[in-house]
């Protein structure tokens, strides 16, 4: 994991003509100096432009070449780490601003696994249409003549068929009925879903988070890459959604947002002039009005609740310190509404 503190960017040309040539632009990036960044930035430009004059005549390198660095804001493709703003730092963890101004805590070493709630399967509906289609087809059948010609055999297959279609549905209907009046609630089964991870591994330690739609869980007793087998393992154990499986693996960390999302207390998020990190000098004050504003609405809301430990109780000591983070930051011990 890696979110450095400074942030430039540099945008070379070189030009062939007064309307032609080659521009690339680059990010640079530092823990220590903006002027760090600001070389950083030229030195990769000029890499890039470099790269892209020695391609064929054409100027046409391989389709993973990218003149113009706008993306890698979350660091997906490795050629940039984490870019958002860095509200403070406690050892290896990392507090950010995202891209829609909410506060996100960052760690390499503690794992984190979000899950939502299980979406309940559309139950199959009565067959009422159908079923009207076949008594009409049934009545106009035993209307007809009894003698038997091509319409009147058309008329039962029909019949017949319309028949099997409803027994179907009407079968579906009361199959999933009876499987609804049985089935626990989504939140139940996300956590019958960690216990029963936790029978499964009695020597892990979890933290379990009521969040606005699903769940949180913080591992606690020892500390685990993005890359671990028991990551994997708890993953899928908890079913976690394949995005997010995705973002920890790439990013070598796991992330935990830990104030309200802004629409979820009637705001809207940071606009697409102000969102993007670092800022130019002239939208500061637009973007710091909006987090003033953000902040005070953010205080009314808690992120998480905290529900239960499974376990071992045993913490390591810097899952301790992140959960005492966590757990100021996020509001999980309040009874304020979740956002």
């Amino acid at each position: 994991m890696h979110i450095p503190q400074y942030w430039a960017q540099a945008r070379l040309r070189h030009a062939t003509g007064q309307r032609h040539g080659a521009t690339v632009q680059r990010w640079g990036w530092s823990d220590h100096s903006q002027q760090e960044a600001e070389t950083h930035a030229r030195q990769r430009a000029q890499q890039a432009l470099d790269a892209l004059l020695a391609a064929p005549k054409t100027r046409n390198p391989d389709a993973s070449f990218e003149r113009m660095e706008w993306r890698g804001e979350y660091g997906l493709d490795g050629a940039t780490p984490i870019r958002e703003e860095v509200l403070e730092r406690r050892g290896n963890t990392v507090l950010t601003r995202n891209s829609y101004g909410a506060h996100c805590l960052n760690t390499e070493q503690v794992a984190i696994a979000d899950m939502d709630y299980p979406v309940p399967a559309r139950p199959a509906s009565l067959p009422w249409l159908s079923s009207l289609l076949l008594l009409a087809a049934l009545a106009v059948t035993a209307t007809q003549p009894a003698a038997w010609d091509a319409r009147m055999l058309i008329g039962v297959v029909a019949a017949a068929a319309l028949g099997l279609f409803c027994l179907r549905r009407w079968q579906s209907w009361a199959r999933d009925r009876s499987a609804g009046a049985k089935a626990l609630p989504p939140r139940q089964t996300a956590l019958e879903h960690i216990r029963n991870l936790s029978q499964q591994h009695p020597d892990w330690g979890l933290r379990v988070y009521e969040t606005p739609k699903g769940l949180r869980v913080i591992v606690t007793h020892a500390l685990l890459h993005a890359q671990a087998p028991e990551v994997k393992t708890l993953f899928e154990g908890l079913r976690v959604d394949p995005l997010y499986a995705m973002l920890c693996e790439r990013q070598q960390c796991f992330r935990a947002r830990v104030s309200a999302k802004p629409w979820r207390m009637k705001m809207s998020g940071l606009s697409t002039m102000e969102r993007g990190w670092p800022l130019e000098a002239q939208r500061l004050p637009a973007r710091q009005q909006w987090v003033s504003d953000y902040e005070q609405a953010a205080a009314r809301f808690a992120a998480c609740r905290f529900v239960m430990r499974l376990g071992n109780p045993e913490s390591c000591a810097e899952a301790s310190e992140f959960v005492a983070w966590h757990d100021a930051a996020c509001r999980a011990q309040s009874s304020l509404p979740l956002a």
